[in-house]
């Protein structure tokens, strides 16, 4: 609590106390009495000179804030832009307030710098600012989702986190900035949601240009904030120019990226009103340094916001940027030490210590000091000990080290009990592995055959009740027991041959008993041309405009495509076309993915392949589906089950029924 020695902010927020140097901190952290937490509050200015220019601005009577109107529409316009729901890649706002003629806005303390902190000591290269640009992406998408454009990427409003990840901020500001200047940022969801509001942007060419002139002021000469939509001059056909959408933000990112890479923004900015002028009459400045981003850059710096490539286009480039990223470099200061033990320093025995003889001189005098040689003698018998001592310690140091070669000599000639002793339990795991493999390799052959004789048709065929055209014998979906065909199960090969003949056409049999579904299921016949088993209680949504016939319920989703796309060329494998699968497409655009189980099968003699996938929507929820495509007459048949991850077995079920009882017409 010492260190937030300032003033208070609406008897809540203790701010630090400003360097001496500085009059007001227009953006700093502050520390939460309420909740006892450390905030981010930003500040920003209502000058008087805007809320003058547009007419009814006065403070009324009935404001309890005495605002104006334009300083009303941006503390409307904030506060808005807060109500939008949480993501991993937006900061969060907790309140917005106007105190002493200045919006100030309270938002969560991220462990994080901004971007144009790291941008001042070094750029970036290149597969970082496309790591930077994917995570901003992100959470453009989910404001696009919402309706909203954020109009306010700059290198001040992203943040690097301590982790490597970064994160979008500013929107709120950047709402209540446009607000300021005569636009209304708020998008028509949150209109509609609404009561009707008192301003709706400009209504003529006029005031169109004042809120030009206005955002000049206000935003500066930051390139990131001036699309070509943004700048353009106002004319009196002013409502035909393109419009402020999701476009704007790619440009800005683009901007971005630029800055990041090259050190220095695609325009000078030197002079606001200069800048918006270029912006609108000249290219930005070449690429030449961003490397294999380069073409991303370009594509979203184009004048027309037609031309710029879509959120998921993007998003596909960034990915592939990224996974082709090389291994850092090792540095210039690495030692590396040597693997040849004969180079290694060798630690040598301390020397031993030898005694200096006596001189005849220095023996005459210890006999004339010691006649009777007692003193001598006394001295010579603990000489002729320590030669005892130190010989029979030679002696055993001799024996030691001799013990401890032949030691030596019998470990490199035997091998060692602890390395023998892994190999031997390797052995003895796939030795048990085999059996195992025998065991369910004779279990297939011998039991499967006999189960479920009492549901099987009378050729033999227990895949699916229900008859396909041109349906014959041949390997089964995974989920059913093989055919009767006189092949081997997919899965576990064997030689063994089948007791029945396959049948020659099982178009002529006469249809199966229908299988027990239970009671959460019922066969449901479809105008668009197929019956499949639906759980009870599922809504029909109708046939949309990619011939997908859908059936929703309890967070869960059937998507069956009757016969769209036909197999030719690239797509005559069914595991090929589901790389291009239409309804895979959210799989394939999302930041993370996954798939697994990939297999293609013959299901009742039609070439099939299935799999599970797993990815994240925008909303960050992870979706579990499973996914068949059959090839019956030169068409492919799909059958899609989606639904959130935590309902894996629930998916599983409805795919195994909805496959059991498919039958196109």
């Amino acid at each position: 609590m010492e260190e937030y020695a300032g003033r208070v902010l609406a008897e809540r927020y203790r701010l630090p106390r400003p360097p001496a140097d500085e009059f007001e901190l227009a953006e700093t952290r502050a520390f939460d009495t309420y909740s006892g937490q450390e905030v981010l509050v930003r500040q920003v200015l209502l000058p008087e000179v805007l809320t003058a220019e547009l007419p009814g601005d006065e403070a009324g009577p009935a404001d309890p804030d005495g605002l104006g109107d334009s300083a009303r529409r941006a503390l409307d316009a904030a506060r808005a832009a807060a109500a939008i729901p949480d993501h991993p890649r937006l900061v969060q706002v907790f309140d917005i307030f106007v105190e002493d003629g200045s919006l100030w806005i309270a938002s969560e303390l991220v462990s994080a710098r901004p971007l144009a902190a790291f941008l001042a000591e070094r750029p970036l290269d290149a597969y970082r600012a496309a790591e930077v640009a994917s995570d901003i992406l992100a959470a453009l998408r989910a404001l696009h989702t919402h309706g909203w454009t954020h109009r306010n990427v700059t290198a001040s409003t992203v943040l690097l986190c301590d982790d490597g990840r970064a994160m979008l901020g500013g929107l709120a500001a950047g709402a209540a900035q446009e607000a300021l200047c005569g636009y209304d940022p708020l998008p028509e969801q949150v209109l509609a949601g609404g009561t009707e509001p008192s301003w709706h942007g400009p209504d003529s060419a006029l005031e169109q240009e004042r809120a030009r002139q206005n955002r000049i002021t206000v935003v500066g000469a930051v390139t990131e904030r001036w699309a070509p939509e943004q700048a353009h001059e106002v004319h009196e056909n002013w409502r035909l120019s393109p419009p402020v959408g999701p476009a704007a933000d790619l440009w800005a990112l683009g901007s971005l990226l630029f800055r990041s890479v090259q050190g220095h923004p695609p325009y000078p900015e030197d002079s606001a009103a200069e800048l918006v002028q270029l912006v609108c009459a000249e290219p930005p400045a070449f690429a030449e340094e961003c490397g294999p981003l380069r073409p991303v850059v370009e594509s979203l710096l184009r004048p027309d916001p037609e031309e710029r490539p879509e959120a998921e286009e993007l998003g596909g480039w960034l990915r592939s940027l990224i996974r082709s990223a090389p291994e850092p470099e090792l540095g210039v200061e690495t030692v590396s030490l040597p693997t040849d033990p004969a180079k290694l320093p060798v630690k040598r025995r301390r020397g031993e210590l030898v005694r200096r003889r006596r001189n005849k001189a220095a023996a005459a005098a210890a006999a004339a000091a010691d006649p009777t040689g007692l003193q001598h003698r006394r001295h010579a018998r603990g000489k002729q000990a320590r030669a005892v001592r130190e010989k029979r310690e030679s002696a055993r140091r001799s024996e030691m080290r001799q013990e401890q070669f032949q030691q030596e000599q019998v470990v490199s000639r035997t091998p060692d009990r602890g390395q023998a002793q892994p190999r031997r339990l390797g052995a003895r795991l796939l030795v048990a592995l085999l059996v195992v493999l025998a065991a369910v390799v004779v279990y297939a052959v011998l039991v499967l055959p006999h189960r479920g004789e009492s549901a099987a048709d009378p050729n033999g065929d227990r895949t699916i009740p229900a008859q396909m055209p041109g349906a014959g014998g041949g390997k089964t979906h995974s989920a059913n027991p093989p055919a009767d065909t006189g092949q081997a199960p997919p899965a576990k090969p064997s030689s063994k041959p089948t007791t029945k003949p396959p049948t020659k056409a099982a178009t002529t049999r006469p249809p199966a008993a229908p299988p027990d579904l239970g009671p959460d299921f019922a066969l449901q016949t479809d105008a668009a041309g197929f019956t499949v088993a639906v759980h009870t209680g599922w809504a029909r949504s109708g046939k949309n405009g990619q011939d997908e016939v859908r059936y929703t319920g309890s967070d869960l989703t059937l998507t069956v495509v009757p016969g769209r796309d036909k197999a030719s060329g690239d797509t005559e494998d069914p595991l090929a076309y589901q790389l291009v699968e239409r309804e895979l497409a959210a799989f394939r655009a999302s930041s993370w993915s996954s798939a697994s189980s990939l297999q293609a099968l013959t299901l009742r003699g039609h070439p099939a392949a299935e799999g599970e996938y797993t990815w994240r929507d925008d909303s960050q929820q992870t979706i579990y589906a499973r996914n068949l495509a059959v090839q019956i007459n030169g068409h492919y048949h799909i059958i899609l089950i989606s639904g959130p991850d935590t309902e894996r077995a629930a998916v599983q079920r409805a795919f195994d029924k909805a496959v059991e009882t498919y039958t196109p017409h």
